[in-house]
């Protein structure tokens, strides 16, 4: 199994806006859910990103540590789920738009080359991982990787990955300022609150880890060379690495790859034992730590790393090949006061 790189350093989110384009192309959704469609907006990247409308949920995990361990016995390893309890109410009182799809190479270009800027495994001389052709193992960090090569095939269509969260936030910062509205990473009750969709499943397809085949790029056969032994889910082997976002079924609230594909930074930061603390109205995290939340599990993450409710970190300026992110915009005021 591949593990991140941990090189520790502080980051904060720090949001600046300027001039704003976007339009709209399928007004519908009512409630969070769809009803003939979704609300769904594209922005002047090309981006789409759906209307989340706010609401309430139960966040963190159904089920004890002793009842995931017995519906997966093949993991063989122990279950360290203690940062998912005590499962609590959370209540997100301000609708969002949230990317439909993770942030792909090509959109992540674009913020490159307009400021000229460098990812972190860029410029600190690490560089990030990859996949040797030769060993047929993934490697890293290795300066001869980054987001623009992986060691394998990527359009742009494609999720980036090999960003660090400061990058993330760096390509929100970007956009904020590019389009005069609020761009960021999604917070961790956000980010459950919109993989759920309204359900209280382990998966928002269900409780059963087959039912991952339909919408997510998870760990599957055709890793067994790299990574040891795994469940027999029936996905393609093309699908071996990242897939094109989109690839799989969206959830009920139309929104790709929440499940596998790469893993997705949020803005908290980690704290296991936040959720017994954790207020009703839109939780951010944690005003200190030393590493940031990522979710969601990866194309080569068992089907337990994947359930939505399971959480993970890293440092802020930690790399990988299965480390990307998404993006959430805020309504503005005067949007809101407009009824947008």
């Amino acid at each position: 199994m591949i593990l991140m790189v941990r090189l520790f350093r502080a980051g904060v989110i720090v949001v600046v806006v300027a001039a704003s384009a976007f339009h709209c192309v399928a007004c519908r959704g009512a409630d969070g859910a769809p009803a003939g469609g979704h609300d769904v907006m594209v922005n002047s990247i090309g981006m789409r990103l759906v209307r989340i409308r706010a609401g309430e949920f139960m966040m963190g995990s159904h089920e004890s540590a002793a009842q995931v361990a017995k519906a997966f016995p093949y993991y063989g390893r122990k279950i360290e789920i203690d940062d998912e309890f005590p499962r609590h109410r959370v209540r997100i009182t301000r609708d969002f738009y949230m990317g439909q799809y993770e942030v792909t190479v090509g959109q992540f270009r674009k913020f490159v080359e307009a400021p000229g800027y460098r990812t972190e495994p860029e410029r600190d001389g690490y560089g990030g991982w990859g996949y040797n052709r030769q060993t047929q193992k993934c490697e890293g960090p290795k300066p001869c990787y980054s987001w623009r090569n992986t060691g394998f095939r990527q359009t742009d269509d494609h999720p980036v990955v090999n960003v660090t969260w400061n990058d993330a936030v760096a390509f929100c910062q970007w956009l904020s300022r590019k389009e005069a509205v609020t761009y960021r990473l999604p917070t961790e009750a956000e980010w459950e609150y919109a993989a759920r969709a309204g359900t209280a499943t382990r998966y928002h397809s269900g409780d059963d880890p087959l039912s991952l085949k339909d919408v997510a790029n998870t760990f599957d056969p055709s890793g067994k060379a790299q990574f040891g032994h795994i469940q027999d889910l029936t996905i393609p082997p093309d699908f071996r690495f990242t897939t094109p976002v989109g690839s799989f079924k969206p959830n009920r609230w139309g929104l790709y790859d929440m499940h596998g594909n790469v893993w997705e930074w949020c803005s908290d930061w980690h704290d296991d034992e936040y959720y017994a603390r954790s207020p009703l109205e839109n939780p951010t995290g944690p005003e200190h730590g030393t590493v940031r939340v990522r979710r969601g599990g990866a194309w080569n993450s068992f089907p337990i790393w994947v359930r939505v409710s399971f959480r993970n970190w890293n440092s802020p300026d930690s790399r990988c090949v299965n480390l990307g992110f998404r993006v959430v915009r805020e309504i503005s005021a005067m949007e809101r006061a407009r009824g947008d």
